[in-house]
């Protein structure tokens, strides 16, 4: 799709994986979204970029072997996942130890990122076209507000993969929405649970 940088860190952003966080007084909350694409790519070059995009936005790719048992399981779809955040202090009543920990000043200009996974995945519809599906799951155990961290670097992620499918005329398609159904695709909130364990 795009040669050159693949993904953005916004204006406030630092850190990456566990590491991350954002300027929360530059953000308002924003209820987690992604999107379904159908591009004209290959599978696994439309995984790979994506994923690329994402990495250099600030998430780390998981090594869960996730693409392997789908292949195993004879699954028409391919699929990787990424995730942001720190599991251990996501939750809303670590602002106490934020605030104890680090200076006052980055307490209030900089949190934390709410732990959160993006399921990359793609099949082949046929006729040389691919469903991408992009799509954030919080955990269970974050604090809602701060996913705003992860919203914002996945929607210019989003963004990127639209403008450069758009640019180069490979873009049949784009849905952004705050969920899929469960029809299947390892996006689902219940194909994430049930392949990756992931509450």
């Amino acid at each position: 799709m795009e040669q050159g940088r693949p993904g953005v860190i916004g204006l406030g952003d630092t850190g990456a994986g566990r590491d991350a966080r954002f300027r929360s007084f530059l953000r308002r909350y924003d209820t987690l979204r992604g999107g379904r694409f159908v591009v004209r790519r290959p599978v696994a070059d439309a995984v790979a970029s994506t994923v690329e995009r994402l990495v250099a936005a600030g998430f780390v790719a998981r090594e869960d072997g996730l693409d392997d048992g789908l292949r195993e399981a004879g699954s028409p779809w391919t699929a990787r996942a990424v995730e942001i955040g720190d599991p251990d202090r996501s939750r809303g009543r670590e602002w106490v130890a934020d605030l104890i920990e680090d200076t006052p000043l980055d307490w209030v200009l900089q949190r934390k990122i709410s732990h959160t996974l993006v399921m990359v995945a793609a099949r082949d519809l046929g006729g040389g076209t691919t469903e991408l599906d992009v799509f954030p799951h919080m955990s269970a155990t974050g604090d809602p507000s701060g996913a705003a961290g992860a919203e914002g670097r996945l929607r210019a992620v989003l963004a990127a993969i639209q403008s450069a499918a758009t640019a180069d005329r490979t873009l049949v398609s784009y849905t952004r929405s705050m969920g899929i159904p469960n029809d299947g695709s390892p996006a689902s909130q219940e194909m994430v649970r049930t392949l990756l364990g992931w509450r």
